[in-house]
């Protein structure tokens, strides 16, 4: 199944301005835990560190058998996390 997990935090909080949290984010997205997380990372964009507004946002694109998969994987980043098909797919039901 096919997801799209949204991540927000304040842009004073960005993970990316301390050495832990960039740490958190090597480890997070790094090639053993995804693998071994059981998902597939199809993308991912973020509007930091280029965003100097008031919230960073990330968007993850990601295959993976259930929504609870996709919580486990990213542990204590809070995320929005929604099925969804590519357009080809819904057109064909118009």
């Amino acid at each position: 199944m096919l997801f799209v997990a949204e991540h927000t935090h304040p842009a004073p909080e960005c993970p990316m301005n301390t050495s832990g949290g960039k740490d958190m984010i090597k480890e997070l997205f790094s090639q053993e835990h995804i693998s071994s997380a059981g998902i597939e990372l199809v993308g991912a964009y973020m509007s930091c560190p280029n965003d100097e507004g008031a919230y960073h946002k990330g968007y993850f694109i990601i295959e993976a058998p259930d929504e609870e998969t996709i919580i486990k994987f990213f542990g204590p980043m809070k995320v929005e996390v929604r099925e969804v098909k590519p357009f080809s797919e819904i057109a064909k039901t118009l």
